[in-house]
C-alpha cells in the first residue's frame, strides 16, 4: 500500500537527520584532541634525549636511564643565586604540595630536579644542604670537572642557557653565574615533552622579575598528562 506523501516526507526527513547526526558524531569522535594550551611550549612529538652522565646529591652517577618510568620537572640555576633560584624552588615546593592532594594525580609519578650550572661550587654535599630548605625529595644534579663534557648534552638538549663570567681580579674562584629561566618537563620515556616559561611583570626588563605561578604549573602539567593519556593506544 502506498504511503501518503506526508508520511514519505517525514521518513525521508528523519533518515536525513539520522545520517547527519551519525556523520557528526563520527567526526567528533575521530577529531584529534586539541593540544594543551600551556604557559610555555608543548611538544606533541617529544624530543628524545641523548646519553649523559651527571652526579646526584648523593654523589651517585645519574644517567638517562634514571629518568625512565617517571615524569620529571627540571629547574636549573646555582645554590648561591640570591633571588630567582630560591623563589622558583619555593614555587616548585608549592607545586609538589598541591599535586600531593590532587585526587587526579598519582603522587609518586612526578619527580623534581634542580640542576646546577655552577659545578665548581655546587658539590653533591652543597646540593643536599641547599635542597633541604625546600623539599628533601627534590633531586639535585651537578657534575665533576673533567668528566669529558658528558653533562653538556643534558644542558644543550633541554635548552639551558648559562655562562660563567670571571671577575676582574683574575681569581678563578671569583666569578659570576648568569642563567636563563625555564622549567623542562621530561616524560617517562626520557623525552622532553614541554618547556614551561615564566610570566613577567608588566614592563619587566630584567630576568629576576620573572615568576612561576604554582597553580598554573599544576594546571598545565595535568593538562599534558590528560592529553598524553588520550593518545595512548
Amino acid at each position: 500500500m502506498a504511503m501518503p506523501p506526508r508520511t514519505r516526507l517525514l521518513i525521508a526527513f528523519v533518515l536525513a537527520n539520522t545520517v547527519i547526526l551519525t556523520v557528526g558524531i563520527s567526526v567528533l569522535l575521530n577529531r584529534p584532541p586539541v593540544l594543551p594550551q600551556i604557559q610555555g611550549v608543548f611538544l606533541p612529538a617529544a624530543r628524545a634525549l641523548s646519553e649523559f652522565e651527571l652526579l646526584d646529591h648523593n654523589d651517585t652517577v645519574f644517567e638517562k636511564r634514571d629518568l625512565l618510568g617517571r615524569w620529571h620537572l627540571v629547574s636549573y640555576g646555582f645554590t648561591s643565586c640570591p633571588d630567582i633560584c630560591p623563589t622558583i624552588l619555593a614555587d616548585l615546593t608549592a607545586v609538589a604540595d598541591k599535586l600531593a592532594v590532587d585526587a587526579s594525580y598519582a603522587p609518586d609519578s612526578l619527580r623534581f630536579i634542580f640542576y646546577s650550572v655552577d659545578s665548581r661550587r655546587d658539590t653533591p654535599l652543597q646540593l643536599v644542604s641547599y635542597l633541604s630548605y625546600f623539599n628533601q625529595d627534590f633531586i639535585g644534579l651537578t657534575h665533576r670537572e673533567g668528566n669529558d663534557d658528558k653533562h653538556l648534552s643534558f644542558e644543550r638538549e633541554l635548552g639551558m642557557v648559562s655562562e660563567i663570567v670571571p671577575a676582574d681580579s683574575g681569581d678563578p674562584k671569583d666569578y659570576q653565574v648568569n642563567h636563563g629561566i625555564a622549567l623542562f618537563l621530561i616524560n617517562p620515556d626520557a623525552e622532553l615533552q614541554a618547556v614551561f616559561k615564566p610570566s613577567y611583570a608588566l614592563n619587566a626588563s630584567v630576568y629576576d622579575q620573572a615568576q612561576f605561578d604554582p597553580d598554573t604549573i599544576v594546571r598545565d602539567y595535568l593538562a599534558i598528562r590528560r592529553y598524553i593519556a588520550r593518545q595512548a593506544p
